[in-house]
């Protein structure tokens, strides 16, 4: 439907004042709560919410590393060492400040801008590696439904999503879930990690099998986690080639 030159004079009318009220309030928001750095907690006006200087000093991976033997992969899709056991993972960087403090805020303070920066960070970094491990789907780390009701979002959902944007991938929710709450990982040393997380996971029956699976999550640190979705993963018959996370350290 064509609109004629005086309704559009009377919109556009009615519609300016609007907008530069919004844009007012949007400044004296920026005033009273001036953008900052997630990582340094500095002001910053950039649209990825994290400054160049914190971006410079993170500690990056150049490689993947496997979770078998944490080696760098450094030849081929698999890890040398491991081979038919290499499972290897594709991390940005080390799991040390700054890129602590950002995943900590993704993580816990419901902040969710670094799920697309990171994501396009580990594609822009991984992408061929990526596309090697012949993948058919992306499979986020699942939450306890009590504990993602009380955060109101799963953070490797939401990086699983942009990953498969640019990876052009599909993310599949319904294949694996977690039926058993546990304590944090975090809050245990490395020890007690393995059998803190153990039959934590439940494969979602489904005809369809032996499918190329890379798992994803934001922090990997032991590995338990991602071994042992693998493991259930496996057991019910899929095939799990990779995993993807935003950091990584032990």
């Amino acid at each position: 439907m064509l609109v004629s030159e005086p309704a559009f004079v009377f919109f556009l009318g009615v519609l300016t004042p609007i907008a530069n009220k919004v844009e007012l309030f949007g400044g004296f928001l920026d005033f009273i709560l001036p953008p900052l750095c997630l990582g340094c907690g500095q002001f910053d006006d950039s649209p990825v919410d994290v400054c160049s200087a914190c971006l410079e000093a993170i500690d990056t991976y150049d490689n993947p590393i496997c979770l078998n033997c944490f080696e760098p992969v450094t030849s081929g899709p698999v890890c040398r060492n491991c081979q038919d056991r290499s499972f290897p993972l594709f991390a940005f960087g080390d799991y040390t400040a700054p890129l602590k403090d950002v995943v900590i805020q993704f993580k816990f303070k419901g902040i969710t801008s670094p799920a697309s920066l990171f994501a396009d960070l580990i594609v822009d970094k991984f992408e061929v590696n990526l596309a090697a491990q012949s993948a058919d789907f992306l499979v986020p780390i699942p939450l306890h439904p009590s504990r993602q009701a009380r955060r109101g979002y799963n953070q490797a959902a939401l990086l699983a999503e942009r990953l498969s944007e640019r990876l052009n991938l599909p993310v599949d929710n319904d294949i694996i879930e977690r039926v058993k709450r546990r304590r944090p990982q975090a809050r245990l040393d490395l020890r007690h990690r393995a059998r803190n997380i153990n039959s934590v996971f439940e494969a979602i029956p489904t005809e369809a099998k032996n499918t190329g699976l890379i798992l994803v999550d934001d922090v990997v640190t032991s590995g338990a986690t991602m071994l042992e979705a693998r493991h259930t993963l496996e057991k019910a018959g899929h095939r799990v080639v990779a995993a993807v996370a935003i950091a990584h350290g032990r």
